[in-house]
């Protein structure tokens, strides 16, 4: 916000009271590079996936603003060297489980393998053992087209990596769940008879090696992620297999749960999916979510809340000593972490974001953080509001007394975050309950801080609370009014504050100019 006495206002001498008008403009065009460090130990599942839903709640607070962000998230953990500080991304893992929780198999994948959109990722034709399934030169991008530019062999049989021999044929024979059988009918194993009782489906137990991931989409180009993504589990034994409440899952708390009649055809595949495409045999309706190959997310993304949603899931599988702070500075000060992260630019502000179910338990002191992340933006970090702040999620609420939590509700109970909760508080940044059921408002808060906008405006002088008025303009031309607004509608007078509030949500956008008219309050005479 840019307060304004009168730029474009003036002062009336009435034969009773002093009439006011002051101009705020609200904050220009914001670059600002955003890192979100997120609690990775085992009681954060829940957490994660609550910030994760309520992505667009957070983007909200940039409508309208022309706000140019770039998003990179690091977890608490920096107990291995390799990994802390480092963007999370790039990489997933998928399990396959059975109902009573065993494991199948596994494939984790990092930035290093190879992806590319619109291409799926298949493991060779002549892997049929599943200790060579993790190997990265066992799997190949795909090269034959199913859709319009999707590239794979969904329900058919994959190439042979490295062969250097022809796409696989997807035409779609009387076995390759390819055709026009593959969405659910026939031999596919998604629907018809396949899993009644003249299917030979096996009965038995379901063993290690039996059934193994042979491909997955990651990024389609065809259809958005939410709808596109599908991956393809082969069968090795001679009998069908009923893979019904079978489990396909990561370490970031997804779980998709194979429906009722999801059945493995003999020597066959069976193609599972997030809706129902022509390929896909079986659809889940929520668990499957496979990583895009991006650490760092930009609003010119397509999908880009999928892609948030992916990064946020860290798991629970991080050391239980969680130093956010270290985790950041390393992150951002770390001369060979930071220029591998790619986060900072010269030009933008920056806003650090914790979300966290316990304090900060980095070596150094608060104010050390301060001054090593505050320095990577100048002095403006320390003098200029919205250049530099700190966020938390986490318990804001300092207890009653030691050793007592900061807040409990069915939604978690957090420890007192009192090294955030001293930051956001030194840098204007939100503090923000974790224990919170709905965590949309407080998304649009984050989101709202982070981009620097104002919803408040304070009054050069005391004003006499009924006389304000607020209009709205596009610049200082008396012609560009856009709206005169309504108290307690659009607006709110704060009294005590003598400030004019804004609601989350209707915040003033970009560039446009706030004026408010008021009688100035007599002397001698209290505010109501």
């Amino acid at each position: 916000m840019i307060p304004l006495l009168l730029l474009l206002s003036c002062t009336d001498y009435g034969y009773t009271q002093l009439t006011m008008k002051d101009s705020f403009q609200q904050v220009r065009r914001n670059t600002v590079d955003i890192l979100l460090v997120v609690d990775d130990s085992c009681s954060m599942v829940e957490e994660q996936d609550k910030l994760a839903r309520n992505f667009d709640s957070f983007l909200s607070a940039f409508e309208g603003a022309d706000v140019d962000w770039q998003l990179g998230v690091v977890t608490t953990d920096v107990a291995d060297g390799a990994h802390a500080g480092r963007l999370v991304g790039g990489g997933d893992e998928l399990e396959l489980r059975t109902p009573d929780g065993r494991l199948l198999d596994r494939l984790a994948w990092t930035l290093d393998w190879p992806a590319t959109p619109g291409a799926s990722l298949q493991l060779s034709a002549d892997v049929d053992d599943a200790t060579d399934a993790d190997d990265v030169a066992r799997w190949c991008l795909s090269t034959g087209v199913y859709g319009v530019e999707d590239r794979g062999s969904p329900g058919a049989a994959n190439a042979v990596c490295g062969a250097g021999g022809p796409p696989p044929d997807t035409g779609g024979g009387e076995d390759s769940g390819g055709g026009e059988d593959s969405g659910g009918g026939g031999d596919s194993g998604g629907g018809g008879d396949s899993g009644g009782g003249d299917s030979g489906t096996e009965e038995a137990t379901v063993a290690v090696g039996d059934v193994l991931i042979s491909e997955l989409m990651v990024d389609g180009v065809d259809q958005a992620d939410a709808l596109g993504e599908w991956v393809e589990l082969r069968s090795f034994r001679d009998v069908d297999l009923d893979l019904s409440g079978f489990l396909l899952r990561d370490d970031g708390g997804q779980q998709a749960v194979l429906p009722a009649g999801a059945v493995l055809p003999a020597g066959g595949f069976l193609v599972v999916g997030r809706s129902a495409l022509p390929h896909v045999d079986v659809v889940v309706d929520e668990g499957l979510r496979l990583a895009d190959p991006v650490r760092l997310l930009t609003p010119d993304q397509p999908d880009v809340a999928e892609s948030f949603a992916e990064l946020v899931a860290v798991g629970t599988g991080g050391a239980g000593i969680e130093m956010g702070l270290e985790a950041a500075r390393l992150a951002l000060a770390d001369e060979v972490v930071a220029a591998d992260n790619g986060l900072l630019r010269d030009d933008a502000n920056l806003s650090l974001i914790f979300l966290t179910d316990e304090d900060d338990q980095s070596a150094d002191a608060t104010q050390t953080y301060l001054r090593d992340l505050g320095a990577l933006k100048g002095d403006a970090a320390f003098r200029t509001p919205g250049v530099f702040t700190v966020s938390a999620v986490a318990g804001v609420a300092a207890p009653a007394y030691d050793g007592a939590l900061s807040c409990e509700s069915d939604d978690g109970a957090a420890e007192y975050a009192a090294r955030y909760v001293e930051l956001a508080a030194t840098t204007a940044g939100a503090a923000e309950s974790i224990c919170d059921a709905d965590f949309s408002p407080i998304a649009y808060e984050l989101g709202l801080t982070a981009s620097g906008l104002s919803t408040t405006f304070v009054l050069s002088q005391p004003a006499a609370s009924e006389t304000v008025t607020v209009k709205l303009y596009a610049d200082q031309a008396e012609d560009s009014l856009i709206a005169e607004l309504q108290r307690d509608v659009d607006y709110r007078f704060d009294e005590p504050a003598n400030a004019v509030v804004f609601d989350p949500g209707q915040a003033p956008p970009s560039e446009s100019w706030v004026v408010v008219e008021y009688e100035l309050l007599a002397t001698g005479q209290e505010a109501p």
